[in-house]
């Protein structure tokens, strides 16, 4: 087995881990992202992030480059799942206009949308040559007073003086000192991606799109069907997230390349022709995204170890919040390291002040799930 020392290990080369890395060495930390996938594909469907959370990448300069992969989305508008009828067009409601403890957060709020992989590379592109490792698979961790030890499945381990974990819902660093078991969630996410002019022209706008299928569903058992797009890639793309809540998840499927009768046959009969129309058009195979439940972790922090992101606190994506709080969490990160230095005293401090807010972040989504009149602010069309 070969070692080398690091000053911040980061395991995890998602949005979380790259992006406190991009954040570290920004503030001159030499930190390393250890990723276990040998390369980076182009996997994940959209994310959306909001204005807060971009104010943050602007720190490291990155706002720039990130308007380049995105879609300014000011509003979304909501339809019935049977005939595309509007129901509401709304600007997206602040945090705190939806359950979470932030007053400062209580009006309304532009997002963004964009693909998961074009953000990867952007992130990728910003750091130094040489620090984005793939192919680390962890399978073992060491802490100390001072120090932390990384090991990996391919015999290499790692020293640094602090190890960040941004390993995922199911993250193995967090179970080795915090062994709260993930469970099935019961609701995955379906998604493909579209040309934008298969579509009608309604459709063609920069405005995040959902369609409503509670009426063909039990809202009150959580067992239900959506629809939901987004513009990417300059507008030219359609991103198709179809959302199975309760009832067959097609776990007997091929994941990554869903039969579309078995997706289809979950939808009414009556199904509005823009969301057909979106299926048939569809330039990838529909792969499907279980979601996962995990606890915001009680324990944070292991000495000079520490977890961030949905390794941290996993998130119903119903507030459009997991990848922000993970670009948050970087921020707290870098901030309690140039106050605190690289030890023990800055990862407390990061926990201290991310933790409660999580917390309530996470509560706020699941409320939205059970009663989507947690949405406040919409504006019936007149």
């Amino acid at each position: 087995m070969s070692e080398h020392s690091v000053e911040v290990a980061i395991i995890g080369g998602g949005i979380g881990g790259l992006t406190s890395a991009v954040a570290l060495n920004h503030a001159g930390i030499d930190a390393h992202v250890f990723e276990q996938a040998e390369v980076y594909g182009d996997i994940g469907g959209h994310l959306t992030i909001d204005d807060a959370a971009i104010a943050v990448l602007a720190r490291w300069g990155l706002a720039e480059s990130f308007a380049d992969i995105s879609c300014r989305l000011p509003q979304m508008q909501v339809k019935k799942l049977d005939t595309g009828e509007e129901i509401v067009t709304m600007p997206f409601p602040d945090l705190g206009s939806m359950g979470v403890s932030d007053d400062g957060r209580m009006g309304t709020r532009v997002v963004y949308s964009f693909l998961r992989a074009d953000l990867l590379d952007l992130l990728v592109k910003a750091m130094p040559e040489g620090k984005v490792h793939n192919g680390y698979k962890l399978s073992g961790l060491e802490g100390g007073d001072d120090s932390a030890t990384v090991v990996f499945e391919n015999g290499e381990s790692v020293m640094a003086s602090a190890v960040l974990a941004a390993d995922g819902v199911r993250s193995l660093a967090r179970r080795m000192f915090d062994d709260v078991p993930v469970t099935k969630a019961g609701h995955s996410v379906l998604r493909t991606m579209c040309p934008i002019d298969a579509v009608p022209e309604a459709l063609r706008t920069y405005q995040m799109h959902f369609w409503d299928g509670w009426a063909f569903g039990n809202k009150e058992a959580q067992e239900g069907v959506h629809a939901l797009t987004v513009p990417v890639r300059d507008g030219k793309f359609l991103s198709v997230d179809l959302q199975f809540i309760g009832g067959d998840q097609l776990e007997d499927c091929n994941p990554h390349d869903l039969p579309v009768d078995r997706v289809m046959a979950r939808y009414p009969d009556t199904l509005d022709p823009a969301v057909q129309a979106m299926i048939d058009a569809r330039v990838e195979p529909i792969a499907a995204y279980p979601l996962f439940d995990r606890p915001v972790a009680e324990k944070w922090v292991d000495g000079r170890i520490a977890i961030l992101g949905d390794a941290a606190h996993s998130m119903r994506p119903n507030l459009g919040q997991g990848a922000c709080q993970s670009i948050h969490d970087a921020g707290a990160i870098a901030d309690a390291f140039a106050e605190h230095g690289v030890n023990h005293a800055a990862l407390q401090s990061y926990e201290a002040v991310r933790k409660p807010y999580t917390q309530s972040i996470v509560e706020a989504a699941k409320k939205v799930m059970v009663d989507p009149k947690a949405w406040k602010g919409g504006k019936k069309p007149g």
